[in-house]
């Protein structure tokens, strides 16, 4: 039998989530090329959310990310730093005026920081090294046997390695060939919401919200859907989505958005206050985001050397801002994991103890994560009632703060302690 091939991490996609475990494993001296389907590193997306548990991987990947964070970083006005959201009425009740403050959802030490996508990747691409990136290269399959993975590429082209992390996203080629296209768990399922959304200069908000209002991420809550606002850009501009049910089946898979929806934005935010009102006023026609997520998972993320990470493994809805997070936990797991194999002789027995050691500590987390921000979009629009009482405010408050703080405070450094604990108790039976 031949011997394993010097140790060597295939990276496929090189977004956020591909690029943090390339920093992650150069910081850690593990061999790895990043293979990416674009002609270069980029983003679609305003921003990113970074919560106390995303801040806390990016220092665990690697101490120097997050002085690199501060520097891209937008964060609330002085004295709102770390609040999370506030969150407001988004209509009149019996009792409660349009606009009304409700609580304020606190997450020290970052509050609600907002990274653009595409200014954090280009700084992640920095660190993970140009030269171990290959580009133009579309996955089509791969195979394996017990010294490595053979990985095939539509311009014809083949490469092998010990190991292999998906960090694809939902449309993951990785996920389609490691489960078969026919099977459930491939295709992401419709949610059954979306988000008008549009990017507005601060100073066009003010007269709505005042200047600090204009600034703070807030939610707006009201008849059948939320609005969320947070700042972007330094502080210059807002990012602004308009959350509604939209049950229909989504029959168009290979359409996720619908442009100039201003008239179906009115019809189904008709009853909303004046102040929401105000801000639809200052959208314009926006386009219209039906939101996916891989509500079908199959009984293991790993098989034999290949492994899938983040979205490929559990994309979200982004209910709770939860979904970057948990791509950068696992990075830094995986990483921690990759990093006790052996660079000379990489058996699969090593590489399989690794993905078991990493699955039995990340894949519980994840997944509870995932259910939540999928529930999460009908416990923000179930609040909203014309007769809405001070009991059932109380009760929400509470549960809102439930909702998201155990996420916030999970013990990262610890997750990958126990999965290097794991992978190594595998390892010796």
């Amino acid at each position: 039998m031949a011997s394993p091939e010097p140790y060597h991490v295939a990276i496929i996609g090189g977004g956020l989530c591909g690029l943090s475990l390339a920093i992650a494993l150069r910081k850690r001296s593990v061999p790895f090329k990043i293979y990416e389907t674009r002609g270069s590193f980029t983003e679609l997306g305003a921003g990113i959310n970074i919560g106390p548990n995303t801040l806390k991987a990016f220092q665990l990947i690697d101490p120097s990310l997050s002085e690199a964070l501060e520097k891209l970083w937008c964060r609330n006005p002085p004295g709102k730093e770390n609040v999370w959201m506030q969150i407001r009425l988004g209509a009149p009740t019996d009792k409660h005026e349009d606009g009304a403050l409700i609580t304020e959802i606190m997450s020290p030490p970052t509050g609600n920081v907002t990274v653009g996508r595409n200014e954090l990747l280009q700084a992640l691409a920095e660190r993970a090294g140009f030269q171990h990136a290959v580009f133009n290269k579309k996955l089509v399959g791969y195979s394996q046997n017990e010294n490595n993975v053979k990985l095939e590429f539509a311009d014809g082209t083949e490469a092998t390695a010990s190991a292999v992390i998906a960090c694809d996203g939902i449309h993951s080629a990785v996920r389609r060939a490691m489960l078969g296209p026919d099977n459930p768990a491939v295709r992401p399922l419709y949610s059954g919401a979306g988000v008008y959304r549009g990017i507005l200069p601060t100073e066009d908000l003010e007269p709505v919200l005042g200047p600090e209002g204009a600034r703070t991420s807030q939610i707006h809550l009201g008849p059948g859907g939320y609005v969320i606002m947070y700042p972007i850009e330094g502080g210059k501009k807002v990012n602004v989505g308009l959350w509604p049910w939209r049950k229909e089946p989504w029959t168009n898979q290979d359409v996720w958005v619908l442009p100039a929806q201003r008239k179906e934005m009115e019809t189904q935010f008709a009853n909303w206050g004046p102040r929401v009102h105000q801000i639809m006023a200052l959208i314009g026609d926006p386009p219209f985001f039906a939101t996916h997520y891989h509500a079908a998972q199959p009984d293991s993320h790993y098989q034999g050397r290949v492994c899938l990470i983040g979205d490929a493994a559990h994309s979200m809805p982004p209910h709770q801002g939860a979904g970057a997070g948990q791509a950068m936990e696992d990075a830094y797991v995986m990483a921690e994991v990759l990093s006790h194999i052996d660079k000379q002789a990489p058996t699969k027995k090593q590489v399989e103890a690794a993905f078991m050691g990493y699955e039995a500590v990340r894949k519980p987390r994840s997944q509870r994560i995932l259910e939540t921000s999928h529930e999460a979009f009908t416990f923000w629009t179930d609040l909203y009632d014309k007769s809405l009482t001070d009991e059932r405010m109380e009760r929400f408050i509470g549960e809102s703060n439930e909702r998201v703080q155990w996420i916030w405070s999970g013990d990262i450094e610890g997750q990958g302690e126990r999965a290097v604990e794991a992978m190594k108790e595998a390892l010796s039976q």
